[in-house]
């Protein structure tokens, strides 16, 4: 149990991480090969 918590956790704050960089990445993306 204690794993797969953990294993859940882990999941969770990748997808975060991933979310995080796609937003902030879009914009400046366009910015650069605008």
């Amino acid at each position: 149990m204690i794993l797969a918590l953990v294993f859940i956790e882990t999941l969770a704050i990748y997808t975060l991480v991933v979310v995080l960089i796609l937003l902030f990445a879009n914009p400046f993306t366009k910015y650069v090969v605008g």
